[in-house]
C-alpha cells in the first residue's frame, strides 16, 4: 500500500502514480489517501489501482493509523510505504496495531529551510523503532533527516527518477512554443512549480526584472498554481514586468512545454530531488538552480547546470541573462544535463531500488 497526503498534483505524487504503474502483476497495488483523493486519483483508478481517501478531519487524529492498519489487514498488505512525514506518522501508528507490516517511510522534501523542530526531534527516535526503511530522496534531505534525530544507520538515499524518453527536436520545440503562444524569436524561460513559499517566485519575479533591463523581449512562463498565485499575479502587474509574464496555470501537459524554453529556472530555497528540474534536463533545456537541498546533486555542483544562492535576485538574474546570451554554453550544459538524467535518474533505476526494500533486501 502506498500512502500519501493526496494524489493533488505535485511531485511526490507523480512519483507515487509512476510506482504504482511499475509495479506490474508481481505486486497488488492499494494508494490511501490521508486527506481527499486528489485530481490524479483517476489516473490510477483507470489502471485498476484502488485508491482510497480518509477524509481526515484537521488536527492530528491516532484513529488514522488504526484504519490504515485495518484496510491493510482487509486487503493482505504485507508493505506499507508512506510518502513524506504524516503519513510515515500514520504508517508508524498502523503498523503497531500489525506488527507484520513491512513500513518504508520516503522523505521527499521540506516545507521550508528552516531546522527541524523541537517536536519532532523529541518523537523521532521512538518513531524510528521498527523493522523496515527510512530513505531519503537525496543526501542532503538525509542530512537533514538525521539532524532531526533519525539514527543515522537508518536511513538510506534512493534518488528520484523520471521515464527519459528521446530527446525534444525542432517539431517538439515549435509545438510548445505554439501551446504557450509566444513568437519563436523571443528568449523564454520557463519554470514548473507549485505557487507556495518554498519555491520563492517573488525571487524569480525580481529576478526577471533585471533579466528584462538586458533582454527586453524575454518572457517567463510559469507553470503551476497555489496559494501565492494572487500575490504573484500583483507583482508581475507592476511596471517593470508588465506584459513579459505568463501564468499557464495546472496543466497537464507542462512536460509538454517544457522544449518551449530557452532556459528552465529554479528558485526554491528547498528541494529534495526536483522531478521538473530532471524533465527539464531529459528534454535538453539547460538550468539555473538554486544550490539548495538535492540540487546539487542533480547537477553535479554545476558540472550539469548552474547554480546560484538561494533569495538572491541578483544572482539568478546576472545567471540567466549570462546563459540566454551565450549558445555554446546552453548546448554545453544541454548535453550534460541530459547525460546526468540518463546516468543517475531513470524511472527504472529508482522502481527497482523500492522494489528491493518491499522485499527486505537491505544491502
Amino acid at each position: 500500500m502506498q500512502v500519501v497526503l493526496s494524489l493533488a498534483p505535485g511531485g511526490t505524487e507523480r512519483l507515487v502514480i509512476e510506482i504504482c504503474r511499475r509495479l506490474g502483476h508481481d505486486f497488488e497495488t492499494t494508494v490511501c489517501c490521508l486527506d481527499d483523493a486528489g485530481d490524479w486519483a483517476g489516473e490510477l483508478r483507470a489502471d485498476g489501482v484502488e485508491v482510497i481517501p480518509l477524509n481526515r478531519r484537521p488536527g492530528f487524529r491516532p484513529e488514522i493509523g488504526r484504519r490504515i492498519a485495518d484496510l491493510a489487514a482487509a486487503r493482505r498488505i504485507d508493505v506499507l510505504h508512506c510518502h513524506q512525514y504524516s503519513p510515515f506518522v500514520y504508517g508508524r501508528i498502523a503498523s503497531l496495531w500489525r506488527p507484520e507490516l513491512r513500513l518504508i517511510y520516503t522523505e521527499h522534501g521540506r516545507l521550508s529551510d528552516a531546522p527541524p523542530s523541537w517536536k519532532r526531534q523529541l518523537v523521532n527516535p521512538a518513531l524510528s523503532r521498527f523493522g523496515g526503511a527510512i530513505v531519503a530522496v537525496s543526501d542532503d534531505l538525509r542530512q537533514y533527516l538525521v539532524s532531526a534525530r533519525f539514527p543515522r544507520a537508518r536511513v538510506g538515499v534512493i534518488h528520484n527518477g523520471i521515464e527519459i524518453g528521446p530527446p525534444p527536436g525542432p517539431a517538439e520545440r515549435a509545438r510548445a512554443r505554439a501551446l504557450l503562444g509566444i513568437d519563436t524569436a523571443a528568449p523564454v524561460f520557463v519554470t514548473i512549480a507549485r505557487l507556495d513559499p518554498v519555491k520563492d517566485l517573488m525571487t524569480m519575479l525580481d529576478a526577471f526584472a533585471h533579466i528584462r533591463l538586458a533582454m527586453p523581449a524575454a518572457r517567463l512562463v510559469i507553470v503551476g498554481d497555489g496559494a501565492e498565485r494572487e500575490a504573484l499575479s500583483n507583482r508581475a502587474a507592476r511596471p517593470d514586468l508588465t506584459g513579459s509574464v505568463d501564468f499557464a496555470g495546472m496543466r497537464g501537459d507542462a512536460r509538454a512545454l517544457i522544449p518551449g524554453a530557452d532556459v528552465y529556472m529554479n528558485s526554491s530555497i528547498f528541494e529534495g530531488v526536483s522531478i521538473t528540474l530532471l524533465e527539464a534536463m531529459a528534454a535538453r533545456v539547460p538550468v539555473i538552480a538554486t544550490a539548495v537541498g538535492g540540487n546539487p546533486e542533480v547537477l553535479a555542483h554545476g558540472d550539469a547546470g548552474v547554480l546560484v544562492p538561494p533569495r538572491n535576485a541578483a544572482r539568478l538574474a546576472d545567471a540567466a541573462v549570462a546563459l540566454g546570451r551565450d549558445h555554446v554554453a546552453r548546448s554545453r550544459f544541454a548535453t550534460a544535463g541530459r547525460r546526468r538524467v540518463e546516468s543517475s535518474f531513470t524511472i527504472q533505476r529508482m522502481v527497482a531500488e523500492y522494489v528491493g526494500l518491499y522485499l527486505g533486501h537491505t544491502g
